[in-house]
């Protein structure tokens, strides 16, 4: 049978519009946020998978994906992602839901737990850090300086930067060069699946982008993490150069109880390099820590 597909956009209290889907119609919401700069094409894999059993809620921060951009875009903060995460699963009908997060995502999810720690049943965060991610980007501190160099100066430029990624993303060799980098892993990540990041990029609005990276310079959720007391499934990536493995298990090693999924070869994408891992740990998480 196939499943229920909902489309629908919420309101938030000062009237931005969020665009969502919720795949399936079961009582128990697994929601979905992205990471920075992204809409919710990772997701759709885990989306398929849970939609026969579960609803699968996946949304757009402002000025991502199909969400259009806010009156003031320069606004836009974690903390505000994660108000407008509890307003998504109000409108799509759910008052719990299980919190999941990507890169970004995992710093929403945290902070909608701070927001709401009655309404969240569990939390996966999946290939990200509680904060301060800027710190070991690409497995170095040394980086940061230069990153907020740049972070500063796109905000203040963000039309100009906006036009060059525009341009850059349609130049011909920019899968291979991801792989090449190892941005992806170079065999386990599907041309096709990435493919819809490079054309979100082409039309991305950088001033929402810009103003959640200022925020990421100083976010930090870590004060949070000993005081979490719902179930928790910490998902990594052995070569992700983002979220290095050792910030994502020194972050569950903070949370009582948190299990581990550790993945083999997997970069930042290995959402869409193995999602089949990813859907079965986290189907077994959900039966006996959620019961749900």
């Amino acid at each position: 049978m196939t499943p229920v597909v909902r489309v629908g956009t919420a309101e938030a209290p000062d009237g931005a519009v969020l665009h969502w889907r919720a795949d399936g119609e079961a009582p128990t919401a697994l929601v979905a946020s992205n990471g920075i700069g992204v809409s919710t094409f990772f997701w759709r894999r885990l989306a398929e998978h849970f939609a026969q059993t579960r609803t699968f809620v996946t949304w757009d921060y402002r000025g991502h994906g199909q969400s259009p951009v806010p009156e003031h875009p320069e606004d836009l903060t974690v903390a505000t992602c994660a108000r407008d995460l509890w307003t998504v699963v109000t409108r799509a009908g759910f008052e719990r839901a299980v919190l999941l997060g990507h890169s970004m995502g995992t710093q929403v999810i945290l902070e909608a737990y701070r927001q709401h720690p009655g309404r969240t049943q569990a939390l996966v965060p999946m290939l990200g850090a509680a904060g301060n991610v800027f710190s070991s980007f690409l497995g170095s501190s040394r980086l940061a300086p230069l990153l907020r160099l740049l972070i500063e100066v796109g905000a203040s430029n963000a039309v100009l930067a906006q036009e060059a990624l525009h341009r850059v993303v349609k130049l011909p060799g920019v899968w291979e060069a991801v792989r090449a980098l190892g941005i992806v892993h170079p065999d386990l990540c599907p041309r096709e699946e990435f493919e819809p990041y490079f054309e979100h990029l082409s039309q991305l609005d950088l001033r929402t982008y810009f103003a959640l990276a200022r925020d990421l310079l100083s976010h930090d959720a870590s004060d949070l993490l000993p005081q979490i007391e719902v179930p928790v499934l910490v998902v990594a990536g052995e070569r992700d150069l983002f979220t290095p493995l050792a910030r994502s298990t020194e972050m569950a090693e903070r949370i009582p109880g948190a299990e581990v999924l550790v993945l083999r070869q997997g970069s930042h994408a290995a959402l869409v390099e193995q999602p089949e891992l990813v859907a079965l740990t986290l189907e077994k998480f959900l039966a006996s820590r959620c019961k749900c």
